[in-house]
């Protein structure tokens, strides 16, 4: 045996096109890592098929300096995070070029399954977006996916975490998840929102904050109803109310497919997240 504390690990999606070092999944990474004592690798690529389409026809000389230069601005990018990084005194690697023998998500996944957290955003724009990025990584890659707003001011915080909660499996995940990952958290309110939410457990409201409470963690639950809206608006409504850093969610309730065909809170929230959410499957 020994006594060595391991740290933690991050790993960050930003492609070029969504990448800020002041601003979203980009600033909000290192942020993390500095808070938790983690080391983070930057997953920085060039996707072509997101690059915005030239109104002209481009010779193959003219499409061949396009791409060389947006090779140039991610490995800016790459620097601008790894000076970051160094600023905090974060360990930190980027990997810039992509291997796409098995797929770009595979690639990624590939990557997220050796870290505790992969950060990602949810810009919407472009065949291969963040946002739809995100909606695969969070299935394929076993790790909590942390969700970052493109305008999130990059600060990190998680004395206050809502939880969405429902009893179930992907629920209890997403909360240990935070609360294994995340050190700083000192309140959480366990979160139900439904008109006719019923849920089934042989635990009363006391047992669950008394469970929280033996981690020395202020806990309480709260009942909210949709009032006509989508799930995911009425708990990230409920979530700012409260004034959380984070809300912490199962990735879906039902099945894959049914989330995929009919949404749901996972499709809302990564539809239009306005504060860092953690999802787990």
């Amino acid at each position: 045996m020994t006594d060595t504390i391991r740290s933690r690990s991050v790993a960050l999606y930003a492609p070029l096109g969504s990448f800020a070092v002041d601003r979203g999944p980009a600033a909000y990474a290192p942020a993390l890592c500095q808070a938790i004592g983690a080391s983070l690798t930057g997953l920085l690529f060039n996707i072509e098929a997101n690059a915005t389409p030239s109104a002209d026809g481009l010779s193959l000389s003219a499409q061949e300096q396009q791409a060389r230069d947006r090779d140039q601005a991610n490995a800016a990018n790459a620097a601008q995070l790894e000076q970051r990084c160094s600023a905090l005194s974060v360990p930190a690697r980027t990997v810039t070029a992509i291997d796409h023998s098995q797929g770009l998500i595979n690639y990624i996944a590939d990557h997220a399954r050796l870290h505790d957290v992969l950060i990602t955003g949810s810009r919407r724009s472009g065949p291969l977006s963040d946002r739809i990025m995100a909606e695969n990584l969070l299935f394929e890659t076993g790790r909590p996916l942390l969700v970052v707003p493109e305008a999130h001011d990059g600060q990190f915080a998680a004395r206050r975490i809502v939880a969405a909660w429902d009893n179930s499996r992907n629920a209890a995940r997403a909360l240990g998840d935070a609360l294994a990952l995340l050190p700083q958290i000192e309140d959480v309110v366990l979160l139900t929102v439904g008109d006719e939410k019923t849920i089934l457990s042989t635990l009363d409201q006391a047992d669950l904050v008394a469970g929280i409470a033996r981690r020395g963690i202020a806990a309480s639950v709260e009942q909210r109803s949709l009032n006509g809206r989508k799930i995911g608006e009425a708990l990230q409504d409920t979530a700012i109310e409260l004034d959380a850093d984070l809300l912490v969610m199962g990735g879906c309730g039902h099945s894959r497919l049914r989330d995929f065909l009919l949404g749901g809170a996972t499709i809302s929230v990564l539809d239009n997240p306005r504060l860092p959410v953690l999802l787990s499957h």
